[in-house]
């Protein structure tokens, strides 16, 4: 039986908060958009994100791009019409030890360079910011202008201000390849039912790399886990986002508090499958600069992973349920209770664990696979997504309309990999 066909002028895989908001931007031009998600909207990466909206701290590659959202973020929640949780309370990097200290001065004038206000605290200037900080430390970079977002409150913004335009995003409807004819795009095909359109936009994260494979091209995206925790409600005695050596935090709305790992503990781990084989060139260097910082695993996901090869549709289906590192969660949450020693004791409400894309550079892939094709990819952001999604959602409906963008994001191109072109330069941070 020959499947339906639906044509819209651009057609996005990805209900996150990148894909949501581009469909937004892209309507906003008078644009038909229809969004297509495996999942429910915000479902995979974009509600499991910390919330942090920072400039400190980022590639050079990238940095245009995160001044430019934290000018978006201020205004978003009277132009969405929705309640997206931002604040501008500022990130406060802590340093304990002599090299800490000289990597902060290192993000200090990065920060500089690229018009970053940033400056550096004293341990007295610490203490009078936030008394209720646990003390020892050696300085502090603060960074005011930045803030934290509530991320699910965010990417239901953009999605319902998009339908509102006329957008159309289909929920639990995985698409299993990308539609060519004589090499042009011409949609996507799901289970049932192809949609057409000659404008394909893959903003769909950790599945980004399997649906791009279905047209020949191989992204090298890892994927690599993260888990976090939140604690219940209590009374606010600490106003500004913290990322110390051993563990960060945001301060909610509600009086709790979202825990991560510090930037000198496990920031991920790396669940081996077979995949850790493509591109293994590529992200060898990054782990070997990395591996203080990065698990490897070796267990569920390797098996799971090893059963969707022979499932027809089945590496298309959302991945199961991350698990979460409960060890991983007890010590963040030691180490929260010793920098916050007032606080210490307060139960967690939860905990879970999300799936990051990865890149070799540490940095996103925008753009056009090519300069014919009308395939265009937002992927591997590395857990930056969430801060950077409004900005990254105009620049693709840019793209995509007008050829050019107002933000030059070609150092992101896709191509970049096969033209030996990875940025390896690290932020500071």
């Amino acid at each position: 039986m020959r499947a339906e066909m639906t044509e819209t002028d651009v057609l996005i895989v990805g209900a996150g908060i990148v894909g949501c908001a581009a469909a937004y931007y892209l309507a906003r031009r008078g644009l038909s958009v229809r969004v297509l998600d495996r999942g429910r909207i915000g479902s995979e990466q974009s509600s499991r994100s910390w919330g942090f909206v920072r400039q400190q701290g980022r590639h050079v590659a990238e940095a245009p791009l995160a001044a430019q959202a934290l000018r978006m973020w201020d205004g978003l929640a009277a132009e969405l019409q929705w309640d997206i949780g931002f604040v501008r309370s500022g990130i406060l990097v802590l340093a304990e030890t002599v090299e800490d200290e000289e990597r902060m001065l290192e993000g200090a004038r990065e920060a500089h360079e690229h018009g970053v206000e940033t400056r550096l605290l004293s341990p007295r200037e610490i203490s009078a910011r936030e008394p209720q900080l646990a003390g020892g430390w050696r300085a502090g970079l603060l960074t005011e202008q930045d803030g934290n977002v509530e991320p699910i409150q965010a990417t239901l913004a953009f999605a319902e201000a998009a339908r509102r335009l006329g957008v159309i995003i289909q929920e639990n409807t995985p698409v299993i390849g990308i539609e060519t004819s004589a090499g042009i795009i011409n949609g996507v095909r799901c289970a049932s039912r192809v949609y057409h359109s000659h404008t394909v936009l893959c903003a769909a994260g950790i599945g980004a790399a399997t649906l791009t494979r279905t047209i020949g091209i191989s992204l090298p995206i890892q994927i690599v886990r993260a888990c976090v925790a939140q604690t219940v409600p209590t009374k606010p005695i600490v106003g500004t986002a913290v990322w110390s050596p051993h563990v960060a935090f945001r301060p909610r709305s509600d009086g709790s508090f979202t825990i991560g790992n510090g930037y000198r503990g496990i920031d991920a781990e790396y669940d081996l499958t077979l995949d850790a084989l493509r591109h293994l060139r590529l992200f060898l260097p990054t782990y070997f600069a990395n591996r203080s910082i990065v698990k490897l695993h070796f267990g569920r996901p390797f098996f799971e992973a090893l059963l969707r090869i022979f499932n027809a549709h089945g590496r298309f289906e959302p991945l199961p349920e991350p698990t979460v590192n409960s060890k991983l969660i007890r010590y963040n949450k030691q180490q929260f209770d010793r920098l916050i020693p007032t606080l210490r004791g307060i139960a967690l409400a939860r905990s879970w664990a999300g799936l990051i894309d990865t890149t070799p550079d540490l940095v996103p892939i925008i753009g056009a696979v090519d300069s014919s094709a009308r395939y265009f990819v937002a992927a591997g952001f590395n857990g930056h997504g969430l801060a950077l999604g409004p900005v990254v959602g105009r620049v693709l409906s840019e793209l995509i309309a007008d050829g050019k963008s107002s933000i030059d994001v070609r150092a992101l191109r896709p191509q970049r990999f096969a033209e030996g072109d990875v940025l390896r330069r690290q932020g500071a941070l």
